[in-house]
């Protein structure tokens, strides 16, 4: 929110008060106004706090149309809505999880984070900032200013594709209580196979407590596990003695703090969801139809770093042979062989496609899933999570679903979904509508060839199987190959975004074919630094172009994390949200997980994007 003038005499009144603290506030503010930087630097050298910078003017850019001078005096807005994405709210004692990979780093540096625990924290301060920037920032040639209308979420909602995970994140959007931790006591509805009554009683005081059990916690290592396997992970009681998060401060009681119910605000606007391969897929790589990983989800088994497995032997292989290897039986086998307890739950069962959709509730017409039509539904089996709709007359949605059923953390469209894309296109075209597109995956990160079939069963209520009867063939990718999507949405001129993440930083891309083409917005994740949200304002400036703003947003948590050392007890849920940004900005694979940088340039961040009209 800008500074609003003040009287001569409030204003020298004002001298006489104390200075507003350094670490200030985001709330309310957009980064017009000020920005959050890296003390010495993003991704440089040892643990850096966090610390406030200038706000960035908007940049404009005219690669695909010029930029008039009168259309500041023109302009109308037209659609005003914010973008949420990649979230990736995790229950980080689930023994579906696969951390102890991470500290291999390149294909599965995302497998885990410093911060993960703090996520539903985050997403809530995400939206709390959304909520406080209702107004826009840019006035229209009248001088009003359009209020914000809708919300569209981009995908990765949750981490595992877990049921609890999905309850909690659509908490956080509806707004409520949130219990972020897991773990329900043993009974004969929720056995623990194996465990000794000692054991049990263990488990079931670790509930009664709410104490986490994970790779955040070297007490729960196997006494086996040689010393060097503490330093590829960052315990908040406990130094790791040495490694990459030897300069990371000590947080007493942390993670029993963030595991605490919390009240979320809830977003003030409708909003639409879509799906990434995280809502789809276990860790966002491989389809749930695997017997081993639906079975090890809800049971008390969880694999902690040990002399089993050393994470060096993964070094230099791709994703897609990691999660082969992980799941063969015979590997799989001599990690269980090993594995340590947490109590079972079963909530942290894996979801299908259908009932993901159930998940979200009843508002907002089941927040865009309700919209699908009819037809689609019919021929999928309910498995169609594609659909579009009108924010106001004159203007087109479009949600696509570009996971690829078959497994691996790049996207596809199949050809069902890309048939009624066409047809949609081609009703917008008649009745002359602006369209704006919007999915998970970039359109250079659409390059999975597997075909949904590979996931190896077809019941459409199962967990991770292709529930569609319809051939997924031919596929279709982001920029290869025949009948790609960039050249699908190139071909209508009435095309003029295409809104993503997936990559986890901001990047904004022209797509031009001839005197047309559109704009693919990126923006970055709300789980890694710099935890962001954009605001997306489109403009008619009444001179044959439109502009398109993206205005960034930080979450409202403070700048200043706790001091290091403190009890973590007392800690106020903003605290939370300002220790789990400066952890995402001093994460060692802040860079591998982000593409590279998660600010991006400040040409991807507040922009104004021209565009011809093409009405």
């Amino acid at each position: 929110m800008r500074s609003l003038s003040r009287f001569a005499l409030l204003a020298g009144a004002a001298l006489l008060l104390p200075a507003a603290p350094a670490a200030a506030d985001p709330q309310g503010r957009s980064t017009l106004d000020e920005t959050v930087q890296v003390e010495g630097g993003y991704g440089r050298g040892p643990y850096h706090p966090l610390q406030r910078g200038a706000g960035e003017p908007y940049v404009t850019r005219t690669t695909l149309a010029p930029a008039s001078r009168r259309r500041t005096r023109t302009r109308r807005s037209l659609a005003f809505f914010g973008q949420l994405t990649d979230p990736q709210i995790a229950d980080t004692m689930s023994p579906a999880r696969v951390e102890l990979l991470d500290p291999a780093g390149g294909a599965v540096s995302a497998s885990w984070r410093p911060q993960e625990t703090l996520g539903p924290h985050v997403f809530d301060a995400t939206i709390r900032n959304l909520n406080r920037n209702r107004t826009s920032g840019v006035r229209q040639g009248d001088g009003r200013r359009a209020r914000l209308g809708f919300a569209i979420t981009t995908g990765d909602l949750p981490d595992n594709s877990q049921r609890n995970e999905t309850q909690w994140m659509v908490r956080v959007l509806d707004g409520g209580r949130v219990d972020p931790f897991s773990g329900k006591p043993i009974t004969a509805a929720n056995t623990c196979a194996g465990a000794t009554p000692e054991q049990i009683a263990k488990l079931n005081g670790d509930v009664a407590a709410r104490r986490y059990t994970g790779v955040q916690d070297y007490d729960d290592y196997p006494a086996s596990a040689p010393a060097e396997r503490r330093t590829g992970f960052w315990d908040p009681d406990t130094a790791p003695g040495g490694g990459v998060y030897a300069s990371f401060p000590r947080y007493p009681g942390l993670l029993e703090r963030a595991l605490r119910p919390f009240d979320a605000e809830g977003l003030k606007v409708p909003w639409y969801s879509s799906r990434g391969n995280h809502d789809g897929l276990v860790q966002g790589n491989a389809p749930a139809s695997s017997v081993l990983f639906r079975t090890i989800a809800t049971s008390c088994l969880k694999i902690f770093p040990s002399a089993k497995f050393d994470p060096a032997s993964l070094v230099g292989r791709s994703a897609d042979e990691v999660f082969a290897q992980i799941g063969s039986p015979l590997f799989a086998a001599s990690l269980l062989a090993g594995a340590g307890q947490t109590p079972p739950d079963p909530d942290r069962a894996f979801v299908s496609k259908p009932e993901y959709k159930r998940l979200q509730g009843t508002a907002d017409r089941q927040h865009g899933f309700g919209l699908t039509e009819r037809a689609e539904l019919r021929a999928s089996r309910g498995t169609a999570l594609y659909y579009s709709f009108a924010p106001r007359r004159g203007l087109r949605m479009i949600a696509l679903d570009t996971v690829a059923e078959g497994g691996g953390a790049s996207g596809n469209v199949d050809d069902p979904q890309y048939r009624w894309l066409v047809k949609t296109l081609r009703a917008a075209a008649r009745r002359d509508e602006l369209v704006i597109v919007y999915s998970h995956h970039t359109l250079e990160t659409m390059t999975n060839r597997t075909p949904d079939e590979a996931a190896g069963c077809s019941d459409p209520t199962e967990a991770g199987c292709d529930g569609d009867p319809r051939r997924s063939t031919p596929l279709h990718l982001g920029m290869g190959g025949k009948q790609s999507i960039r050249d699908l949405l190139l071909s209508d001129p009435h095309v003029i975004a295409y809104v993503n993440g997936h990559t986890h930083h901001n990047a904004v891309r022209a797509f031009k074919r001839g005197r047309h083409g559109f704009w693919q917005v990126n923006t970055a994740a709300h789980i890694d630094f710099p935890q962001q949200s954009r605001e997306l304002e489109l403009m008619d400036n009444r001179d044959g172009t439109l502009s398109l703003f993206g205005t960034i947003l930080d979450t409202a948590a403070p700048i200043a994390a706790p001091a290091p050392g403190t009890p973590a007890d007392g800690f106020s849920d903003v605290q939370l949200g300002a220790l789990a940004r400066t952890l995402a900005a001093n994460d060692p694979q802040t860079r591998e997980v982000t593409g590279g940088g998660g600010p991006g340039k400040r040409s991807d961040r507040n922009v104004e994007l021209l565009v011809r009209d093409p009405r």
